[in-house]
């Protein structure tokens, strides 16, 4: 096994739940699922954000299998649950933990969007290790800015589409994007335990397996949004963040 297999199956292990130890007192993640709504209708009623078209709620039934609720239909989605997790993590969708958006160029015939100083991202500005170029050859201005869809401090950027679809970096300032890359901006959840998702084995997997098109895979928002996302107690999730970064910083200087 070489670095870049063995960092890969520790994010695996992450997102499993058995790359550190559960504790019984942390506040379990159903809980967390309930903050996170609340504020999300709270945005909505500050007119913020618009309300969820198809509000999902995943949950266990009393034969131990997964079940999803949507609009008052609920089915079974057992065949959809690519491992399982411990007890007091949950399943949900990727939309349900954050505010989503896809990303628009705007116009190059405004010279006056452009030659700014607000980094405009696109997918050759993502590497594969999860860094971000803000020195990009576009940068728009105030006005462009308007006319675009930006991404604040702490939201996550992935490509979405064709051969680097499933790169993914977290933002530390206000940028903005291009069609080929979705954004979200997760709602109480750790930006960092996010970015482990999007890098796992199994996610990159749902989301190329989800991806429409031959030549070019692409995957919409609305899919996107629909992927499935293990979610651990909030307290979990910052020992998994800081477990991943003392190995990483093990693990870096034997892989250059």
């Amino acid at each position: 096994m070489n670095v870049q297999q063995l960092k890969n199956s520790l994010l695996q292990m992450a997102v499993q739940g058995k790359l550190v130890s559960q504790n019984p007192k942390d506040e379990p993640a159903k809980k967390l699922l309930e903050k996170i709504k609340q504020e999300k209708e709270k945005l909505i009623q500050e007119k913020k954000i618009k309300a969820d078209k198809n509000p999902s709620f995943i949950f266990r039934g009393e034969d131990n299998l997964f079940y999803e609720t949507i609009n008052n239909t609920t089915k079974c989605i057992q065949e959809e649950i690519p491992f399982d997790i411990p007890d007091s993590w949950e399943w949900v969708r990727l939309g349900e933990i954050g505010i989503t958006s896809t990303g628009t160029t705007p116009s190059t015939a405004k010279q006056e969007y452009y030659n700014g100083d607000i980094p405009f991202i696109g997918p050759a500005d993502i590497d594969k290790m999860g860094s971000i170029n803000y020195n990009t050859q576009k940068k728009l201005t105030e006005l462009g800015l308007l006319h675009s869809r930006y991404a604040v401090e702490g939201s996550l950027l992935q490509v979405c589409i064709g051969g680097s679809i499933g790169k993914s970096a977290i933002i530390d300032r206000i940028v903005a994007f291009n069609q080929q890359i979705n954004a979200i901006f997760p709602i109480i959840v750790t930006s960092y335990f996010l970015s482990v998702c999007f890098s796992s084995d199994y996610f990159v997997k749902q989301l190329i397996y989800n991806s429409s098109g031959t030549a070019t895979p692409i995957i919409n928002r609305t899919l996107w949004e629909s992927l499935l996302i293990p979610l651990p107690p909030l307290e979990e999730q910052k020992r998994i963040t800081q477990k991943i970064t003392e190995l990483q910083t093990i693990l870096t200087p034997i892989q250059n």
